[in-house]
């Protein structure tokens, strides 16, 4: 009968053994591997559909935890566009506070075919305008914005509702940074401004 505990079998376990707490110590206090991996930067989102909301299915609508749609969501653009459904565990965010007022909230979607692969509803504002984050970059004829998403631009940005007015846009970047906002406008569709 042959031994068990061999010389061989003890050092490869004590080779694991000793693997282990290398991890565990490189990791400790430092949160998860995952964590760690993970992207430190927004995930590029550019829109292929942004519209007014004109009505929507659902008054009971909600998002999970993790940013997905918990239900089917069936939204009524205006014409000639058809409604759109937002399948129940598309990712996306919501921030418009009450989707059953009428024109009350506009859609941001990434469209795969004629489904929405991600979404956002955000609260409609005044003369068919509404808010987004902060422009970090300008590139292409497209706007990246400080949550990563890309939204096409006017050639000339309005900077009057900044104070003191700057002479470009640049100008205002390197002075304001991150503290404005940028108005997207639903006629031109583009972002025509921006508010410090």
């Amino acid at each position: 009968m042959r031994q068990v505990l061999t010389w061989r079998f003890v050092a490869a376990l004590a080779a694991i053994v000793g693997l282990v707490f290398l991890v565990d110590a490189i990791f400790v206090g430092r949160g998860t591997v995952a964590r760690l991996a993970g992207p430190t930067e927004p995930v590029t989102r550019r829109p292929d559909l942004i519209s007014l909301v004109l009505e929507t299915s659902s008054t009971e609508f909600a998002m999970s935890l993790d940013g997905r749609a918990e239900q089917d969501l069936i939204v009524t653009l205006p014409p000639p566009a058809a409604p759109v459904r937002i399948f129940a565990g598309t990712p996306g965010q919501v921030t418009c506070a009450n989707l059953t007022a009428f024109g009350g909230c506009a859609l941001l979607g990434e469209l795969l075919g004629d489904s929405v692969s991600w979404f956002a509803l955000v609260p409609m504002g005044e003369s068919f305008r509404f808010e987004l984050p902060a422009i970090v970059e300008l590139d292409g004829g497209l706007a990246r914005l400080a949550n990563g998403w890309e939204i096409p631009y006017a050639p000339t940005i309005d900077r009057s509702r900044c104070e003191p007015e700057f002479e470009s846009f640049s100008e205002l970047l390197r002075t304001v940074g991150r503290d404005h906002t940028a108005l997207y406008d639903l006629g031109q569709r583009e972002i025509t401004a921006v508010q410090c």
